[in-house]
Order: structure tokens, then sequence, then C-alpha cells
């Protein structure tokens, strides 16, 4: 009965959205009528109007098919005749569910999962069918993991027809608009508020769609083997997202492009204990979700569900999924330079590359310092000395809160805080020759001394923003490592910039982030 109201109030809900954007065209349809009716100046206010509504149409409908072809269009694509094994590895999953075959595979360099199927004539002829693949869950999932990630995702868009997928898919359609609208107008709040009722309105049933979609995976795969896939689904998301902000990302803001990239990101997992790490609570239901559509389901309630199902004889002792693909070095290539695709990059190894992109990172991490503290008024110069005055007063994250997102939280702020005034500092030690960056998967950015030992710069510098009592171990690193207080950034031209920090352009880049993002833009799907 409780399921039997929810779905009563979603479909209520979906057919109120459509009766209102139906409404709207209705009335904008007669005002337009009758003022043509009308004649006279209403008449060319109306023919004006019907212009620019359909040029206004149609440059959103190209906008948004650019778009999508954009967001498509930069993955590998695999033929049959290219990787048969793998394909037919996906007709077995399409046949396990009962559904029309993919038409197009896509590699991506990512870890999402997604499918479109757009049709086309206004919905009377099926589209083309594509399934995104992130490259990395082929290299971290077995053939079995990734059996069940794919056979999850194609089931919950293109599954048999029933009232439950009609509300799933509403809910991503919701979600999108509401992503899309944002929350920082009028408009926005009223639609963020609609689809947050949607989405509470319609979870017993979404949640009823996506449990089923596990337990057909499990169906396929093996329960254990679609348990681990999971597990393993997250853990890859968050070590991937962590790789290309510390690596992949400073390597292309210096100009390079890694030779091996992805066989850098199994050594960072591997190396550096991330597999480890990132396992631990990864199923909260507090965690970050990016998109409005995303799962409202937690890891923890999607694996208990899975625990509860009949013991079956499947165990998964299939080898790696990338073991599946013909010439997997080649394909791995192709995906690594279309991540690369316009970025001008220069091959080289992560040896060469890290020294040079951890300089870079810290020398943009000094100037967008020198540039909150002159928007905030203190001059178009900033030195050590006045550096240190403001972190003695407890005055840096104020300084810095600018930068901030809307609602950050203070641990987020003092995070922004700390690696600014690390870059600003480490930067001034670059200069003067008695500091470098070194390459280490166990950071990103490794500073080490004149001998070669790595520097707590970073803990000094956090400690002496909690307390501005400990700035004075910051005097004595500053000692050590020959940084006077008169050194100092700016913008100011009778004010020399040490070499190291001349950069064409950084001083009139606007308030944000300097480094710039890799990859394909693509809707994340939570798997």
């Amino acid at each position: 009965m409780k399921h039997a109201f929810h779905s009563v109030v979603s479909a209520l809900m979906l057919a109120l959205a459509c009766a209102v954007a139906a409404a709207t065209v209705l009335v904008v349809a007669t005002a337009l009528a009758v003022a043509v009716k009308a004649g006279g100046a209403w008449s060319v206010v109306a023919g004006i109007s019907v212009v620019g509504l359909l040029a206004a149409m149609g440059v959103g409908l190209f906008v948004r098919r650019r778009r999508w072809k954009r967001r498509w269009g930069l993955g590998v694509s695999i033929s049959i005749d290219e990787q048969p094994q793998f394909w037919v590895e996906i007709y077995r999953i399409a046949e396990g569910l009962g559904i029309r075959t993919p038409d197009e595979l896509l590699l991506f360099p990512d870890t999402n999962v997604a499918v479109a199927g757009h049709r086309t004539w206004m919905g009377l002829r099926p589209g083309v069918r594509r399934v995104h693949l992130g490259l990395p869950l082929l290299a971290g999932l077995t053939e079995r993991e990734l059996r069940a990630v794919v056979a999850h995702e194609l089931f919950g868009s293109w599954g048999p027809r029933s009232f439950a997928r009609v509300i799933y898919r509403g809910r991503e359609v919701v979600g999108r608009v509401a992503d899309a609208v944002g929350e920082d107008s009028v408009i926005g709040k009223i639609v963020g508020l609609c689809s947050r009722m949607y989405v509470a309105a319609s979870f017993p049933i979404t949640r009823g769609h996506e449990l089923k979609a596990d337990r057909l995976s499990a169906d396929l795969a093996g329960k254990n083997a679609t348990a681990s896939a999971l597990g393993e689904v997250a853990v890859l998301g968050k070590a991937w997202a962590a790789f290309v902000a510390g690596y992949a990302e400073p390597a292309a803001a210096a100009g390079r492009r890694p030779e091996d990239l992805f066989a850098g990101f199994t050594r960072f997992v591997d190396e550096t204990g991330q597999r480890t790490q990132l396992a631990e609570p990864t199923g909260g239901r507090g965690s970050h979700r990016r998109s409005a559509c995303d799962s409202q389901l937690s890891l923890g309630d999607r694996l208990a569900a899975i625990a509860s199902l009949p013991e079956d004889d499947m165990h998964d002792t299939s080898g790696p999924a990338l073991g599946m693909m013909r010439n997997p070095d080649q394909l791995i290539r192709r995906v690594e330079e279309s991540m690369f695709h316009e970025s001008g990059t220069v091959p080289a190894t992560w040896e060469d590359i890290m020294p040079e992109a951890g300089v870079a990172a810290a020398r943009a991490d000094a100037l967008q310092l020198q540039r909150l503290a002159q928007a905030g008024g203190l001059g178009s110069t900033l030195s050590i000395a006045t550096l240190m005055e403001l972190m003695s007063l407890g005055l840096v994250d104020e300084m810095v809160r600018p930068m901030s997102t809307e609602g950050a939280s203070p641990e987020v702020e003092r995070q922004l805080a700390v690696r600014l005034v690390t870059g600003f500092l480490a930067t001034a030690a670059v200069t003067s020759g008695t500091a470098s960056y070194r390459f280490s998967w166990d950071a990103p950015r490794q500073l080490v001394d004149d001998q070669g030992v790595v520097d707590d710069l970073p803990l000094l510098v956090d400690a002496a923003l909690a307390d501005g009592l400990a700035v004075s171990a910051l005097e004595l690193w500053l000692t050590a490592h020959r940084v006077g207080h008169e050194f100092e950034l700016g913008t100011d031209p009778g004010q020399p910039v040490p070499a190291a920090l001349a950069a064409d352009g950084l001083n009139e880049e606007p308030l944000e982030d300097p480094r710039p993002s890799l990859g394909p833009v693509s809707e994340t799907v939570s798997i």
C-alpha cells in the first residue's frame, strides 16, 4: 500500500511537470495569436517574438547536440572487428538481461559507466545506443566484476519497460534539469525544491529498481563478484580522482604528458597503499554525490542486499577485464592521447615531469595568494614579512576565503590556506636554491631540502595557521632555507619579480584555482 502511494505521487509529479510545460506553451501560443489578430504594432511584436523563440529553440538544440557530441566524441570507439572477444561479453550481458545490444562502445579516461540512447524523429525511431566505459575500470576489475557493473547500468536505463523504470528515468531527467538550472536564482530554488520532493517521493520505487538491477547482476556475474565490484568501483573512482588532481593535471599545467599514464595510475594505487586507505568507509549515506540524479542508495545498503541473496556456486576465477582486449597497450595509448587531446603537451617520464610540475604548481599558488592579498587591500605586492604578520594575527584564513566555494567547511578553507601559503614559502625556498621538488608516488608535490631530505613545510604551515604562536617555527625554517623577509611577489612594475616566478599573464588571472581540468566532460553514474 505504501509503495502504491509513492508510485501514485511520483506519477502525479511527473504528470504535473508535463502539464506545466504544456500549459506554458499554450499560454505563449495564445498570447501570440491574440497579438497577431490585434494587428498593428502588436502584430510586429508577435512576429519578432515568434522569430526569437524559434531562434532560441534552434540555438538551444544546436548547443545541446554539440555538447552531447563533444561529451561522447572524445571517447575511443572499439568496434566488433577490433575487439571481438569483448563484444561477445557485451552480447552475453544484453542477452542475459533480455535487452537490445548496444550499438557502440567507447572507452574514456575516467572511472564512469554510462549509457546514452537518444531517440530520433520525435522519439519514433530508436537512436544509437552507446556505452561509456572508463578504462581504469577495465584495468582494475575482473571479467566477472565488469560484467556485474555493466549489467547494472544497462538494466537501469534500458531494462524491460515498467512503471519503476519510468520513475527511475524521471528522476534522472529531473536531476539533470536541477543540475543545469542550479539554485542561484529564484527559479533554480523552485526547481531544486521540486527535484528534492520528487526524489523523496520516488525513493521506494527507484530503490527497488536499483536493487533489482543488483540482483540481476548477481545472477549474471555471481553474488561475490557483484559485491566485490561495487567496492572496487568506489575505490577506483576515488583513487583516479586523486591521481588526476595530484599528477595528471599538474603535468598538463607544466606542458607535459606522461608516457605511461595508466601504468602510473596502477603504481600509484598499489605502491602507496591507496587501495587500503580508500576502501575504508565508502558507503555512508553522507557520501558526496556530484549530481542530483545520482543514486540515493548507499554502498552499504546495496552490499547488505546482495549479501542477503542465496548463495551460488559462481566463483570468480576470471582474469583482468582488460585481458579480453586485443593489443591492450595500443588501446591504452589511444585513450591516453584522447585525455590530452587539446593540451599540446610533450611526452616525458614521471621523473622528469613531477619536479617541474611541482615548481609550476607552487608558483601558481604563490601568485594566487598574492592576488588575494591585493584584492584584500594589502597592496600590489606580498612579502614574506607581511605574510608572517598575517599568520601571527590569524588573518590568512579570512584572506583566502573569497577563493573558497560557497558553504565550504572551515576544514576545507584551512586546507586551501595551507596549500597557498605552502606554495608561497616553497617558491621562495626554490628561488633561493635551498629546496626542490622530487617525484614520489607518496605525495604529488614532495618538497625536499638541499640535502634531499623530505621537508615538513606543510605541517609547519598548518600548525602556524592553527596557532599564531607557532609562527616562530616557520621563522626557523626560513632561516634554515636562507629566505629573507624582503622576498616578495607582486604586480608593481617597480618591484622586480624573481626569474623563477616570471610567467606571462599569471597576474591577470581571476581569483580561481588556476590548475586545468583533464578528461572529457561526462555524466557521473553511480554504480
